[in-house]
């Protein structure tokens, strides 16, 4: 865990015993008795190899190799496992190759399942912790805070914000820690869960460690008597505590075991304070009480007590302890547990007398000491060194993946302009088709209608009766028609008797019988000189006695009715013959006449005439 810069060596080797307290606080409910090899560890599964990586790291590895080439696990998931076991181990080279592994699974694929990403970061947090990285355990612990919020683990992100509050303690920054660690303790308190319970109870631990370096005793004390207190309501009321959490044991024995492990840790704490303050007996009763616990009797726990049994003068007991710590670190001396055993050997030797002696074991303190803040200046480099190879490695395949997706892009897009082109031509020739078959329905009804209105105005009910008889009657009913046209002028005397639509009628059947209207110069003046009709009389006949609102009107529609039959009828003109022949006075006229009141031009009309003749 954490160690606090101490102002003097008694402080500083009672933040290591703390320390060493702590290193199990996120998992209080695991087992210190040394695990059973069992039958099944030599399946080459990932559980096989993380039944035995706490005690065999080697053979889990050897597990993992063998689970990855008969594809038991993949490849990701090998890497973590990996890690994992890297991560148990005090070695910088493997403590390294934990941290290079993690950072590429964060990298990668594997991690964008946010549960899994929340593993690699506590992961993480445990490097971090074990080198007393306070900026990367800061980096960390918020990364893994904010993951926990995303998938709904409050508690845990408490958990976390309660180390982290320790950090800034660790920084100078006490009063902010314990801020931090009071607002934490104020959500978890007095909640009956197990995961909560536990959470506050490791934020009542990081507190209780503060206090104590601030030297603030009784607080401290107060500290760890309330978590005792909450001990002992969850192994009074146990049941009351039940949750989904992992946490959550299943019978009275992991009960009084996970009670136990914490309530040593108070008693611990609880007698280095009355050692520090020098009331021998109140240490000496807590630590008995520490003694007969199960976790008193382990390995780690007689570690943690060593710092109170330096401060009481139980040096004995001390070099008991020191001598196991010797035989398990075997030649490996160049870490924090030698340097501590290094200074308590001092002390005994000072307390004893022998001057010359503590002196030496202070200078090789101070050696030690030295070497490993040289090791950590180098392990922080190699963290900057390898997270800025890792940065430029995730550049690149960025940028590899930018071009590939632009590429994508390039081929998406030039695919959709493709099918946009194909789907606008296909649009366009079917508008075209339905535009030339909207205009031969078009041409074909202008035609019709022209000569219907013609049949109409030259033709009476009884010649239309006789037209289909035979053509030579229609040549006889044209003769007698015309015939009868000049017995009735010669019978009208005075044409201003007629009403509106009687004098309309006889000029019509005049204008359009003689064809006045093809003479460019037709107008009103032409009709008051030949039938001797007052201009106003003209007006009122078209204007009242018609559908026309004028006589121009009138005489254009009989051009361009004229100009169409024309047009269908006499391909060898030409459309400006054709314009000159109805009466036009120029082609631009005609056409925009014949556009106006037709909607196609002139020689449209014509070409879809000739087309629907082939």
């Amino acid at each position: 865990m954490f160690l606090i810069q101490s102002r003097n060596p008694g402080v500083a080797v009672l933040c290591i015993a703390l320390t060493i307290l702590m290193c199990s606080c996120s998992g209080g409910n695991d087992q210190v008795a040394d695990h059973k090899p069992q039958a099944n560890d030599t399946a080459y599964t990932a559980e096989a190899a993380m039944n035995v990586y706490a005690y065999e790291p080697e053979r889990a590895l050897t597990i993992i190799d063998s689970a990855l080439l008969l594809d038991n696990i993949d490849y990701d998931l090998a890497q973590m496992l990996r890690a994992k076991v890297f991560s148990q181990s005090l070695a910088d080279e493997r403590l390294d190759s934990a941290q290079t592994l993690l950072l590429g699974l964060l990298n990668s694929s594997y991690t964008e399942n946010k549960a899994t990403r929340e593993k690699v970061y506590d992961l993480l947090l445990n490097i971090a912790y074990k080198r007393q990285h306070l900026e990367l355990l800061l980096h960390w612990g918020a990364l893994k805070v904010e993951c926990c919020r995303e998938l709904g683990h409050e508690t845990e992100a408490l958990r976390t914000e309660a180390e982290i509050a320790f950090a800034h303690a660790q920084l100078g920054e006490e009063e902010k820690g314990l801020a931090k660690i009071n607002h934490i303790i104020a959500k978890l308190d007095g909640q009956r869960s197990i995961d909560k319970m536990d959470a506050c109870v490791v934020a009542l631990k990081r507190k209780a460690l503060i206090l104590n370096y601030l030297g603030r005793l009784e607080e401290t004390v107060s500290v760890a008597q309330h978590a005792k207190e909450i001990l002992d309501d969850y192994r009074e009321h146990y049941a009351d505590y039940a949750d989904d959490s992992f946490r959550f044991q299943k019978n009275e024995e992991e009960i009084q075991q996970y009670c136990d492990f914490y309530i040593a840790q108070i008693y611990s704490c609880i007698a280095n304070l009355y050692a520090k303050s020098g009331k021998t007996d109140s240490a000496r009763h807590y630590l008995a009480f520490f003694e007969q616990n199960y976790y008193g009797q382990s390995y780690i726990g007689r570690k943690s007590v060593v710092p109170t049994y330096c401060l009481l003068g139980d040096y004995d007991k001390m070099d008991e302890i020191y001598a196991e710590m010797a035989q398990k670190m075997g030649t490996d001396t160049l870490n924090n547990e030698y340097a501590d055993m290094l200074l308590g050997w001092a002390k005994e030797a000072e307390a004893q007398g022998n001057h010359r002696i503590a002196n030496a074991y202070l200078h090789r303190y101070d050696q030690v000491k030295q070497q490993l803040n040289d090791r950590l200046l180098k392990s922080r480099a190699y963290d900057i060194s390898t997270r800025y190879q890792l940065h430029e490695e995730q550049l690149k395949a960025e940028n590899e993946q930018r071009r590939a997706q632009n590429r994508m892009y390039m081929v998406i897009v030039g695919f959709t302009l493709f099918l946009i082109a194909i789907g606008t031509i296909v649009l366009l020739w079917i508008l075209y088709r339905k535009i030339k078959c909207k205009n031969r329905v078009l041409v074909e009804q202008i035609a019709e209608t022209v000569r219907y209105k013609n049949d109409a105005q030259n033709l009476t009910a009884e010649d239309e009766a006789l037209v289909a008889t035979s053509t030579a009657t229609i040549a006889k009913v044209e003769t007698a028609t015309k015939a009868k046209l000049s017995t009735r002028r010669v019978e009208i005397k005075n044409l201003d008797k007629l009403s509106n639509e009687q004098l309309f009628k006889f000029l019509s059947e005049a204008i359009r019988q003689e064809q006045l209207f093809t003479n460019p110069n037709f107008g009103r003046q032409m009709l008051m000189d030949r039938f001797n009709v007052s201009e106003r009389r003209i007006g009122a006949a078209f204007a009242h006695g018609s559908e026309h609102n004028s006589l121009p009107d009138f005489v254009r529609e009989l051009r361009l009715e004229y100009a169409s039959r024309l047009l269908t009828d006499h391909a060898e003109m030409s459309v400006s013959d054709v314009a000159t022949a109805a009466g036009f006075s120029s082609l631009s006229v005609f056409s925009r006449e014949f556009k106006r009141k037709f909607d196609i031009s002139p020689s449209f009309y014509r070409q879809q005439i000739s087309e629907s003749k082939m």
